[in-house]
């Protein structure tokens, strides 16, 4: 019995032991785990905004290629008809009116 009573006084120790470093360990609120799962909620949404707002800077500068072009032609066709007329030598109808 000598035995058991050594292994059970061992067993007590180690099982006292377990529960003070148990009891050491700080208790897990609810609480944090709602506001984590709220904060991945929010960047998710997030996330999703920032995909939308990356997609949309695309598309606008898609758009704004597309005009500096559409100007760029413009402003040629205008240099263009320039020339033509300097070459021709006819006075433009705003200087003719204005004489």
């Amino acid at each position: 019995m000598s035995k058991i009573d050594s292994a059970l006084g061992r067993l007590d120790g180690a099982l006292s032991r377990l529960e003070a470093a148990f009891d050491a360990i700080p208790s897990v609120d609810p609480a944090p785990v709602e506001e984590t799962e709220a904060k991945q909620a929010e960047h998710a949404r997030l996330e999703e905004e920032v995909q939308a707002l990356r997609a949309r800077a695309e598309d606008d500068a898609r758009l704004r290629a597309e005009a500096a072009s559409a100007v760029r032609a413009a402003l040629s066709d205008l240099r263009g008809a320039v020339t033509r007329q300097i070459e021709k030598g006819t006075p433009d109808k705003g200087a003719t009116a204005n004489a």
